[in-house]
């Protein structure tokens, strides 16, 4: 009986096909942000509030990159720990910066403590990506087969 440790590569449906499942049903969360932030920003509101900090609307602007690229290239599978890497350093922040809003009154505390939680459950759900990388079909994994096969 094999191991969860075996590091020989199995070739089941799951091993094979896992992680493709988990990227695709990770992407969409990325995709839905990015789109989400920018529809907001369509919002006069939103849009004139950002104008008067400068900092925030490049912060802003980056995060909708970063949410949209990791999500396009978790979907293709490319430069997969990459990706995840710079998703995990944007839910770091985004989870610092909601830590001091814990003590909210009127129960909103409690919604950021939700919120918290969920973004440390993404955290650890893109450490795992980063580590072990997108899987074998994946455009990484393509493109280590062509590089191996020169």
């Amino acid at each position: 009986m094999k191991s969860d440790h075996d590091p020989e590569p199995r070739s089941s449906f799951l091993a094979r096909y896992g992680t493709l499942a988990a990227r695709l049903l990770f992407a969409p969360l990325l995709l839905g942000y990015a789109a989400m932030k920018v529809r907001a920003l369509m919002g006069s509101v939103q849009a004139d509030a950002l104008q008067s900090f400068p900092m925030a609307q490049v912060a802003l602007y980056l995060t909708i990159l970063v949410e949209f690229a990791g999500g396009m290239m978790l979907v293709l599978g490319y430069r997969t720990r990459l990706a995840a890497a710079a998703v995990i350093v944007l839910f770091v922040g985004v989870t610092a910066l909601m830590l001091p809003m814990v003590g909210a009154p009127g129960g909103m505390g409690m919604a950021y403590v939700d919120q918290i939680i969920k973004n440390l459950a993404f955290i650890g759900g893109l450490m795992l990506l980063a580590v072990h990388g997108a899987g074998p079909v994946s455009l990484d994994a393509r493109a280590a087969r062509l590089k191996t096969s020169r």
